[in-house]
């Protein structure tokens, strides 16, 4: 039995058994990074070269690493990143050199990656550190729901010419524009966002309940043109723990997740959460929600693979898992290789996985990179022989 790639994905996604394989997902080369360097030199890179044609709207896709990754599930959709009319402007003088995102309040700053000198935006704080500056922000430029851009035109036709002409390579999941309490934290600052679930609460549902709102809505515009997988990212920990206590977790960042994953199920939408750092704690509650699906599974924060899928695995899909940060950037090919079949053999059994890095790929070494994908192809065919 050999699959289609969308066959292969649902049949995971849904934890319809087992599959002819392991599906594979990733993020792909963080492009300022040594490995796509290595990549954009390499032979491999020439081979795969390809993109796809869109008959139905004329665009053209480059899909070059996608193919030499061989994967089946990639998030990428026709109608691009920019679903919410975002806008950066020079932060005030006190944050020297730094960029402000004036619908969030995120504060970004390029420097030059230190093992490429590649220049990158690392964000340096929050500057939305009071309901007054927010609102006067809000109330000059508009809230997030008054940013979606309907200059973006979302068409069944574009969305069925765009799956029809990736099928052969992979299927694609589309992208929703805000991660809710990320985004909260990252232009309130941490400090504050302790500070006001102490003193002022309502600010902080007032936040969440917005960028949950602009989620939703985007998830409607999806699925009246037929998508049926979305991802959006929620950082939730940091190694060796959450960021939040369960109390916490429960009252401020669950109830707006919860809605997402019910308009998702109400449209018959999968929906998949990228988390990075040790999630475990949250997961119950949040397979209970309505989550079909997490990734990222971070090794080197100590998530649990094994425990989760053991706990979960019959309500829960699990992706990702190689330790990208760790073992496949500081260890050998054969260390690499190891890593992989020991990742599939915790979460393999039974269907239900994609094996994949748990972020996008920074600085594993070439031969890594190349040890890894090998193995993945090795160890992925079920029957599983681990």
């Amino acid at each position: 039995m050999v699959l289609s790639k969308r066959e292969r994905v649902f049949k995971a996604l849904e934890l319809d058994g087992e599959p002819d394989m392991v599906p594979i997902h990733l993020f792909g080369f963080e492009q300022t990074g040594l490995s796509f360097q290595a990549f954009k030199e390499s032979e491999e890179r020439k081979r795969y070269h390809s993109s796809v044609k869109n008959t139905k709207s004329n665009v053209k896709y480059y899909i070059t690493e996608q193919r030499f990754w061989n994967a089946d599930l990639y998030g990428m959709d026709p109608f691009g990143e920019n679903k919410i009319k975002v806008r950066f402007e020079n932060a005030p003088p006190e944050y020297a050199g730094c960029r402000l995102n004036r619908m969030d309040g995120r504060l970004y700053r390029t420097v030059k990656q230190v093992n490429t000198g590649l220049e990158y935006a690392w964000y340096v704080g929050g500057y939305f550190t009071s309901p007054e500056i927010l609102h006067s922000y809000w109330d000059q430029y508009g809230k997030p729901t008054e940013l979606i851009n309907d200059r973006v035109k979302y068409s069944t036709q574009k969305w069925e010419g765009f799956v029809e002409a990736l099928a052969p390579y992979f299927y694609p999941m589309a992208n929703l524009p805000l991660n809710p309490s990320e985004v909260l934290i990252g232009g309130i600052s941490f400090i504050r966002f302790s500070y006001y679930l102490r003193k002022n609460p309502k600010f902080i549902h007032e936040i969440m309940d917005e960028y949950t709102k602009v989620n939703i809505e985007i998830i409607k515009r999806l699925a009246e043109v037929g998508v049926d997988i979305v991802m959006f990212g929620d950082d939730l920990g940091y190694k060796d723990n959450g960021f939040f206590s369960l109390k916490v977790f429960r009252e401020f960042i669950l109830p707006y997740h919860k809605r997402i994953y019910q308009v998702c199920k109400k449209r018959g939408v999968l929906v998949v959460l990228h988390s990075c750092g040790k999630v475990d704690q949250y997961l119950p509650d949040l397979v209970d929600a309505g989550l079909n699906c997490i990734q990222s599974l971070e090794a080197t924060a100590g998530v649990d693979l094994a425990g989760l899928k053991e706990s979960l695995g019959d309500r829960l899909c699990f992706m990702g898992g190689l330790d990208s940060s760790g073992i496949l950037t500081h260890g050998t090919p054969e260390d690499a290789d190891e890593n992989v079949r020991n990742t599939i053999k915790k979460a393999g059994k039974g269907g239900g996985y994609f094996v994949g890095p748990s972020h996008d790929i920074l600085n594993i070494p070439w031969e890594n990179v190349l040890a890894m994908r090998a193995a993945i192809e090795k160890y992925r065919k079920y029957p599983l022989k681990l």
